[in-house]
């Protein structure tokens, strides 16, 4: 049975008249020592209580050994990213959030001082801008982290509960709504774009707004699985209607940071010698460059989920842009930069910027032939807002939900979504809109210029 001591307190090497109460309790069988101990307690009554929560606790298999409970956070986080692995770009942002926000606050602090929402509350504060470094958003992404690694500390018996799960903390102004949403594109907007991109890059930003695909899945889409023949009946006769196919296996373009190991370091440093070498060599000036963190992994992949492996329809004005397009491509994938490399995502918006949000002209001058000047078409625009359009396109057009979730690759969470399905004739209303709008945008885009 757990019965308090007395522990009086030292000064100067004496002991002095006062004290605070230890508790005493019986370990549960097996456990060595076979007695614990916690001090700190200002009165016996208190001491003699906690104990004999310990024991009933114990009694009924609901205790955590304290050594558990002390755990530093940083060494659990070890253990809980060994059992948690996920895909390289998801291991790498939990790397950033944890080196940057998490770890330089909790590394040292016992799992049981963690688990605690006001304590939560005031880091994300202070961390979040106006008054702390960090964007809110990547605050309430590291919270969210957070709470996933308490959660599995849950679960393996170091803590008893996570106090932080379904509990909503606000930082900083993460709350309130700034006014700003992604930017979507009216019809003619997307077809001055398209002429002003010209190439592969005005096409990709066309089909993107018209089929809103992912940007993984638009840059890694293959020629085998690109304007596939559908043949469908509406009223007895056939509908004939070209998809592009979104694979299960590779049908999406990932861009993952790795984390260099000891062995990748070993073989930049190899790498960085021998280009310095290089350039001594042809005598030219060359600065050691920093060490990287991680590599950037290039891959074709499954795309988000199994929702997102799937056939979009592609209407007919745009399947014939796309085909001129694919007779003449020289690549096995059709939405590659001119050289066959893919392209990345920053890439590609060093690209679209000018093309959205104008540029100055500069004059003609020796060695250089200048350059015209933009208007500004769509300023913000990005490949993310071209999905937006799409969507936004397919709501103003009356488009069944069915069919728009199946468009975009979205998972249908509710009832309503596992009872209905696509038909024929959604898929022609669908189709014979986007056409409509094709038309609308040239006709704006021609009394523009005219």
């Amino acid at each position: 049975m757990a019965y308090a001591e007395k522990v009086y307190k030292v000064k100067n090497g004496k002991k002095t008249s006062q004290f605070t109460w230890r508790c005493k309790y019986k370990a549960p069988p097996g456990h060595q020592p076979p007695w614990l101990t916690e001090s700190g307690f200002p009165t016996k009554k208190l001491a003699e209580d906690w104990g004999a929560e310990q024991e009933a606790a114990i009694r009924v298999g609901a205790w955590i050994d304290p050594v558990k409970l002390g755990t530093p956070f940083g060494t659990w986080v070890e253990i809980w990213k060994k059992a948690n692995r996920r895909r390289p770009r998801t291991q790498s942002s939990r790397a950033y959030l944890l080196e940057k926000l998490l770890l330089p606050k909790w590394e040292y602090s016992a799992l049981k001082d963690v688990n605690n929402v006001f304590a939560v509350q005031a880091w994300a504060t202070e961390v979040s801008k106006p008054h702390g470094p960090h964007d809110p958003d990547t605050v309430a992404q590291a919270r969210s982290l957070l709470s996933s690694i308490l959660s599995g500390a849950e679960d393996a018996g170091y803590i008893h509960t996570n106090k932080l799960f379904g509990r909503r903390i606000l930082a900083g102004v993460d709350h309130v709504d700034d006014g700003e949403e992604e930017v979507w594109a009216q019809p003619e907007e997307a077809q001055m774009l398209y002429q002003r991109l010209g190439g592969v890059q005005g096409l990709m930003v066309l089909t993107d707004c018209y089929l809103g695909l992912r940007w993984g899945e638009l840059a890694g889409v293959h020629r085998d699985n690109f304007l596939l023949k559908r043949i469908d009946k509406v009223d007895g006769k056939p509908l004939v209607r070209h998809v592009i196919r979104v694979d299960p296996k590779v049908g999406s373009l990932h861009e993952d940071p790795i984390e260099l190991d000891e062995e990748g370091l070993a073989a930049w440093h190899a790498a960085e010698d021998a280009r310095l070498e290089e350039c001594r060599a042809k005598g030219w000036k060359a600065n050691r460059r920093k060490t990287p963190k991680s590599r950037l992994e290039v891959y074709l992949g499954p795309p988000k989920n199994k929702y997102s492996a799937r056939e979009v329809d592609v209407p007919e004005f745009l399947a014939r842009l796309l085909d001129q397009h694919i007779e003449t491509w020289p690549h096995a994938h059709p939405f590659t930069t001119p050289s066959g490399t893919w392209w990345l995502r920053g890439n590609f918006g060093r690209e679209l910027r000018p093309a959205a949000d104008g540029r100055e002209a500069i004059p003609r001058k020796r060695g250089y032939a200048g350059r015209e000047g933009w208007e500004p078409i769509l300023p913000g625009f990005t490949m993310r807002g071209a999905r937006h359009t799409a969507d936004t396109w397919m709501k103003e057009d009356r488009v069944d939900r069915a069919l728009r979730f199946a468009s975009l690759g979205w998972v249908p969470k509710d009832i309503e979504g596992t009872y209905e399905h696509i038909t024929p004739e959604m898929r022609r209303q669908r189709l014979d809109a986007l056409t409509a709008r094709w038309r609308r945008g040239r006709r704006v885009t021609l009394r523009s210029v005219a």
